[in-house]
């Protein structure tokens, strides 16, 4: 079996040849460390997107500046028929963080609704497909996470106290604005579903103990199963990306439809073990990271830490291994004896 194949094979539950590893593209260390993760059988997953997203009707304005800490602040404003929107961004290697966010007080409503509105999405299945067949059949692609509309309107346009503050002063609003971005989630999920992309990533990062069960169920959940239903009809894999601790969240999750977890992450760094989640989420495929914290302890504990983890995988029972998040000094030091240890015990 291919690379490729071995990974398809966690998703679709049948018995690969061996044990299926990955890694983000984002992730690879470089250089020649690179060419010798690819001799050990790693299937490279390369972040892309099936749509091209522009603002139809919004005139944009950015603007840079230079931070004491020689990292880059960044303004940028949205002149929107009904107002102007502005964020604030620190721009980081391979992160950005949000100092500010789109949403200020009550008076960015009928704003945040028109810059919403006005997003159009084109297809861009091309250069999906040629992110797919990058490294021939050693790579797939991952097309962009999709959240639930509440998750995207705390996370990516209000943030957690102004979100708090509007649910509990402005809910009506506030749900209302959710069934805006419910009508821009949708257009996604179905171009989504209708593109080459095998699987797709529905839901993410989600906080049990910021949204809470009541929540969840009632806001989340429903919109986690339509797009499976949408997703599935396709025969589109969904999953979602899950790399906190989650045990009080998997009693949830196991109700869904997902096909997968992303990015799971076991102890130390996380709370729920490989053979808890096997036996709380069955029918579910586990992409699991391996623990980033480990990494600084060396070889030698990477590979005790390795075997742990696969006394608790079954052979065929929907499982991968790799690196989905960052790990100390880009792995340069510890990848390689990574992935020979997951080679050297896996099934």
């Amino acid at each position: 079996m291919t690379p490729r194949n071995r990974f398809l094979s966690a998703l679709e539950g049948t018995m690969p040849d061996e044990i299926p590893m990955t890694i983000w593209n984002n992730k690879l260390p470089g250089g020649g460390l690179n060419d010798q993760l690819l001799e050990l059988g790693v299937c490279v997953i390369n972040k892309s997107s099936v749509w091209q997203r522009r603002l139809e009707g919004i005139q944009i304005e950015h603007r840079d500046e230079a931070a004491s800490d020689g990292s880059a602040i960044r303004y940028t404003s949205y002149f929107t028929p009904a107002g102007k929107l502005t964020t604030i961004e620190r721009l980081l290697p391979n992160t950005v963080w949000i100092e500010k966010y789109l949403f200020s007080n009550p008076e960015d409503y009928d704003a945040l609704e028109a810059l919403i509105a006005s997003r159009i999405y084109q297809p861009e299945f091309e250069q999906f497909m040629a992110d797919d067949q990058k490294l021939g059949d050693q790579s797939i692609a991952r097309p962009t996470t999709i959240h639930s509309p509440m998750h995207e309107l705390i996370y990516e346009f209000m943030g957690i106290e102004n979100f708090s503050i509007e649910w509990a002063e402005n809910r009506e609003r506030v749900l209302h604005l959710c069934e805006v971005l419910k009508q821009d989630w949708r257009k996604r999920v179905e171009l989504t579903a209708a593109s080459p992309a095998r699987y797709a990533v529905i839901e993410g990062n989600t906080q049990l103990q910021v949204i809470g069960k009541e929540r969840f169920l009632k806001y989340y959940f429903p919109n986690i199963q339509e797009a499976c239903e949408i997703l599935h009809a396709k025969g589109v894999y969904a999953g979602a990306h899950l790399d906190g601790n989650n045990k009080k969240l998997a009693p949830l999750i196991a109700r869904t439809s997902l096909d997968f977890i992303e990015s799971f992450t076991p102890p130390p760094d996380c709370d729920l073990s490989v053979a808890e989640a096997r036996q709380i989420w069955k029918g579910k495929s586990l992409l699991v990271h391996f623990p980033s914290s480990v990494h600084l302890f060396g070889a030698a504990a990477i590979e005790d830490h390795v075997k742990e983890i696969l006394k608790q995988a079954m052979p065929g029972d929907r499982f991968a291994i790799g690196t989905f998040e960052d790990v100390p000094n880009r792995g340069i030091d510890t990848l390689v004896a990574l992935y020979k240890a997951i080679t050297k015990y896996g099934w």
